[in-house]
């Protein structure tokens, strides 16, 4: 048995340990490439910086955050019937969800041979009453949105500003 003041040096210790890891991954990880000390670090630390979506290089702070993009299906029901969906109008920014769902989403539109099959699954679930036979699913890319774009009142999703990719239609898996 561990006596009191060892455990609670130990963890102290587990603790310091800790912080110091997390202190150097946050430092490590927008760190250029050019730098053969971050590289071998960068390598130890790869598997942490990506669970925790840390994997950022130093534009993360950049004014220009890139191009949106939304993911749409269609759910097919039995019947034939095509009923469309735009699956991020249901979360809201209140909830700590949202980030995850939406992160979600972007993992079918990304790769939809990988996350395709999984996704179409969990969407025919939530679409039982319907009857789904098979989802389709698109992928809508923003294409340049100025604020000139804005005041003109414009919208960002308008059909002139967006690329509209085909994913593919899975089937629902059978029950």
């Amino acid at each position: 048995m561990i006596s009191k003041p060892w455990r609670e040096g130990l963890v102290y210790i587990v603790i310091s340990a800790f912080l110091v890891w997390h202190t150097l991954a946050l430092v490590v990880a927008p760190a250029p490439d050019t730098s053969v000390i971050a590289a071998s670090l960068r390598r130890v630390l790869h598997p942490y910086l990506t669970l925790l979506k840390l994997d950022n290089k130093w534009d993360f702070y950049a004014p220009n955050a890139g191009r949106g993009h939304q993911l749409r299906y269609v759910v097919e029901d039995a019947d034939g019937i095509r009923h469309s969906f735009r699956p991020t109008d249901d979360l809201s920014r209140i909830y700590p969800s949202e980030w995850w769902f939406r992160s979600l989403y972007d993992w079918i539109a990304d790769s939809p041979g990988i996350y395709g099959d999984a996704g179409v699954a969990m969407l025919c679930r939530k679409h039982a009453a319907l009857r789904p036979v098979a989802v389709v699913l698109t992928d809508l890319e923003q294409k340049n949105f100025w604020p000139d774009d804005q005041l003109n009142g414009k919208h960002p999703l308008d059909p002139e500003f967006v690329t509209e990719k085909d994913l593919g239609r899975i089937a629902c898996p059978e029950k």
